[in-house]
């Protein structure tokens, strides 16, 4: 439990920098650009999230479950960081490539060529970043002083820099320089630090590595597949580009609150991955919950305190998009805890594919039927999110229990009394 509650610290600390830094420039960024300029970032945001997952590729999640497994087998660790980082850079070419057609025919995109190729390539500076290194060593310190020093560079440089729509495009070369910053830093720390050394990829183990990695990326594709696609039809089918900034900045609110959730669930999973700790799952969403609850309860009665903050007089009229999504912050604790913290960690990386694919399958045809029946709105779109986030936490937990009585059933024939089995498996 040392490591876990370690890694909690630590990652709660990452999660305190990361609401202090983007929340000292995001009420900045929606009054100086002002709602047409601060659409443009937010919609190609919303793009490079498609290339986020794919440059990742899973390769964070099951980097982590390899690390954690052979903590004690440095030349596979060796091997596999070597292997991830140059099957990223490959990526990165053929994401770069692929970007090229999707700018032409977008025409937010296309209106703004260097914002997508400056914002690409921050996406591929933290696309290289070995952050499965710490999470699978239990080891996140780094991860916390790397991101507080290179936000305070971006921030300090973006109230410098930015001070109308004019000044849009410094704001992508901004957050380039503290993502290259993070990426120089990270390594730095992984070569000296960890002691790991790059070596000379073999042939199979890219292929074998590739494959296995494609089951935690489609799991993790999925869900956020179907998040960014929602972001880019409404920039198709709602002209109104004063809508899209509504929806983007009610997004950035329900994240922010999301992310409160992700320090229990990266911690949680390289724990899994060695203990098997269901009786910890049970506790925390016996605590966690109720939490929940209430929190998604304010959330929506303080709906227009929460976009004047982030947005100012001129988003209050966007504020219904807040309440109408709150129920999300419900649904997704637990579908969360009960994703790679618990379905990837005992091995069942298929069954939390599969979640994700179903809900993501829901989504993306839900916002075609709201297209083709002309009930495309932001409303529509919005109630359509929180129907997907409890379909998943239906499916997730479904698979969940059956996995546990699965797992639980194998113990007692393989292993008899051992004490674990006891403590873990309750």
């Amino acid at each position: 439990m040392s490591g876990f509650r370690q890694n909690i610290f630590h990652q709660y600390g990452l999660q305190v920098a990361k609401y202090i830094f983007p929340y000292l420039t995001l009420p900045y960024l929606t009054r100086v650009l002002e709602p047409d300029a601060y659409a443009v970032r937010a919609y190609i945001l919303a793009a490079m999230t498609f290339m986020q997952v794919f440059l990742d590729y899973g390769f964070n999640s099951y980097g982590t479950k390899v690390v954690a497994e052979s903590i004690n087998d440095e030349g596979l660790i060796h091997r596999v960081t070597s292997s991830i980082a140059l099957l990223r850079i490959m990526l990165a070419v053929v994401g770069a490539i692929a970007l090229l057609p999707v700018t032409s025919s977008i025409p937010i995109m296309g209106a703004n060529p260097c914002y997508v190729a400056i914002a690409y390539l921050g996406v591929c500076f933290k696309a290289m970043l070995p952050d499965f290194i710490f999470q699978g060593k239990e080891d996140m310190g780094i991860i916390t002083k790397r991101f507080v020093v290179s936000q305070a560079v971006a921030t300090f440089l973006i109230f410098a820099t930015v001070r109308a729509p004019s000044d849009l495009l410094w704001v992508p070369v901004i957050e380039a320089l503290a993502s290259f910053i993070a990426l120089a830093w990270s390594w730095a720390n992984a070569l000296t630090v960890q002691g790991i050394r790059l070596v000379r990829p073999v042939t199979k183990e890219l292929a074998y590595l590739f494959r296995q990695a494609s089951i935690f990326f489609l799991s993790g594709a999925s869900t956020t597949v179907f998040t960014a696609l929602t972001t880019l039809m409404i920039g198709v089918f709602i002209v109104d580009q004063v809508e899209i900034a509504y929806w983007s900045v009610a997004m950035t609110a329900v994240n922010a609150i999301q992310s409160l959730y992700t320090p229990i669930t990266n911690s949680l999973y390289p724990h899994m991955v060695k203990c098997k700790d269901f009786a910890l799952v049970k506790k925390l969403l016996i605590v966690g919950m109720p939490v929940v609850f209430v929190g998604s309860v304010l959330f929506a009665l303080l709906s227009n305190e929460v976009m004047w903050v982030l947005g100012g007089e001129q988003y209050l009229a966007g504020s219904y998009v807040i309440s109408l999504v709150s129920p999300v912050l419900l649904f997704s604790f637990p579908a969360m805890l009960l994703g790679f913290p618990v379905l990837a960690a005992i091995g069942h990386v298929r069954e939390l594919t599969t979640s994700s694919a179903i809900s993501a399958f829901f989504h993306i045809a839900g916002l075609f039927v709201l297209v083709f029946t002309g009930q495309f709105s932001i409303a529509g779109v919005a109630v359509l999110r929180v129907c997907t986030e409890m379909l998943l936490l239906i499916i997730r937990g479904g698979f969940a229990i059956r996995c546990r009585y699965l797992l639980r059933r194998r113990v007692r024939n393989e292993c008899g009394n051992m004490p674990y089995c006891d403590q873990n498996e309750k």
